[in-house]
């Protein structure tokens, strides 16, 4: 299961191969100079960057419709009958995404 934070700039993911995906603003200065990047990072104990947009709405669309192509997806599950010696039918789950509602 996924579950949003409240102000929808983090994704936990438990149990799979990342701990959560969330979104990050640096501000880089040079001089006078200052740039913002927009960013988003998986965090697994180690943060690295994976990809980088021109404004903070788009990281948290792309986090959005990351929820949504998980969501949409199913997974199955087989098990073993001792008793019968046999693999049982797969069972299909569905994806699910709590996301904390707005104050």
């Amino acid at each position: 299961m996924l579950i949003v934070s409240h102000n929808k700039e983090k994704i936990l993911w438990f149990g799979r191969a990342f701990n959560a995906l969330e979104y990050s603003e640096q501000v880089n200065r040079k001089g006078k100079k200052e740039t913002v990047r927009h960013t988003i990072w998986i965090s697994d104990g180690c943060l690295e960057e994976i990809a980088e947009y021109p404004t903070k709405e788009r990281c948290l669309q792309v986090l959005k419709e990351f929820c949504s192509s998980y969501e949409e997806a199913c997974y199955t599950v087989e098990f073993f009958d001792e008793s019968a010696r046999a693999i049982r039918p797969a069972t299909c789950k569905k994806n699910l995404v709590y996301e904390f509602p707005a104050k």
